[in-house]
């Protein structure tokens, strides 16, 4: 395999991570959220693995583009998972928040 091949092959998987975090995206859910992270985790270390196979080949054609792309998507679905995330955590905590005053009430 060649240094560009290489990094295109790193590029083609880190993009297939990024479909699979937005199959994967729900924001009732909080495994599912999970599972998104997750995808989005490998989707970034196949991008870092392309960074540093691309130092080493002159040019490879739309690596650039198509790497500042997955970024782009990269961090809008961090940024959904995270807000999902919170919310979920903020919704239990309220919830059983709510369960506390009511079992304080009722002694």
């Amino acid at each position: 395999m060649t240094a560009d091949a290489g990094v295109l092959t790193f590029i083609a998987r880190a993009e297939a991570h990024i479909q699979n975090a937005r199959r994967a995206w729900d924001p009732t859910s909080l495994s599912a959220c999970a599972e998104c992270a997750t995808e989005l985790q490998a989707a970034i270390q196949e991008m870092n693995t392309a960074c540093e196979a691309a130092t080493t080949v002159v040019a490879v054609p739309d690596a650039t583009s198509r790497l500042e792309r997955l970024r782009g998507d990269v961090e809008r679905l961090s940024r959904l998972v995270d807000a999902a995330i919170a919310f979920g955590r903020g919704l239990a905590l309220r919830s059983a928040a709510d369960e506390w005053a009511i079992s304080e009430v009722k002694g």
